[in-house]
């Protein structure tokens, strides 16, 4: 990326701001952080959540000063923990294995049935998946991006089910197809396990909610600094 590049000012925007949230965090902690995470738990609120041996959390807000409320902190806590939880689940060299399997079954000729052109655009949307999890600014957890990454990986899943159902007929000849192409197929098939194609990512996030809601009380019950609690007092 060129400096001039938008995309590259935003990268070294977020390096800097990450610099100064970690040295805030250790004059409010009086030690360092062992990392510090970037957060947007919504469109425009940037925050971010500093992690120390212990454990301990410090959630920063956009202003780099500690987060006095409890709800914005944990906001923040579970936000952090959730985008843990994709950078898990999008695996961009899956993605990309996935695509260098289609191309070896396209590349090897035989389509039975002329269902393997429905395989072209799983490859496509694979390689946007895979783009956008590269993203540099992919090190900020923002749940507004992780919304259109789930969308992009919603297109990735349709192609694979269309192609799931243009090539059922072929289970019951597979007698009768190469053996090249039995294994290639064979071997797309367990590249899209691999790469997350066949479920929705939107619904392994969801399935994972619970267990990132928990975590966040976990965070904020060993945050450094005081949080406050409208509804129930002062911590």
């Amino acid at each position: 990326m060129s400096v001039d590049d938008p995309a590259a000012k935003a990268v070294q925007q977020l390096v800097g701001q990450l610099g100064a949230a970690r040295a805030a965090a250790e004059a409010v902690a009086g030690r360092p952080p062992l990392g510090v995470r970037a957060v947007e738990p919504s469109a425009g609120r940037r925050g971010y959540v500093a992690a120390f041996a212990g454990p301990a959390f410090l959630c920063l807000d956009a202003s780099m000063a500690p987060e006095a409320d409890l709800r914005r902190a944990r906001e923040a806590a579970s936000a952090s923990l959730l985008w843990e939880q994709a950078e898990a689940l999008v695996d961009a060299a899956a993605l990309r294995g996935l695509v260098q399997a289609i191309g070896r079954l396209l590349a090897a000729g035989d389509d039975p049935g002329g269902v393997l052109g429905t395989l072209q655009p799983v490859g496509a949307r694979a390689l946007e998946v895979a783009a956008w999890r590269d993203e540099p600014l992919r090190a900020l957890a923002s749940l507004p991006e992780l919304e259109r990454g789930a969308a992009l990986h919603e297109r990735l899943v349709g192609a694979w089910a269309r192609f799931v159902r243009a090539s059922e007929p072929l289970v019951a000849r597979q007698d009768e197809l190469e053996p090249a192409t039995v294994d290639g197929l064979r071997a797309v098939e367990e590249a899209a396990v691999r790469a997350g194609a066949a479920e929705r990512l939107a619904d392994r996030l969801a399935a994972a909610m619970s267990a990132c809601e928990d975590g966040a009380d976990q965070m904020v019950a060993a945050h450094v600094t005081r949080l406050r609690d409208p509804a129930a007092g002062r911590r």
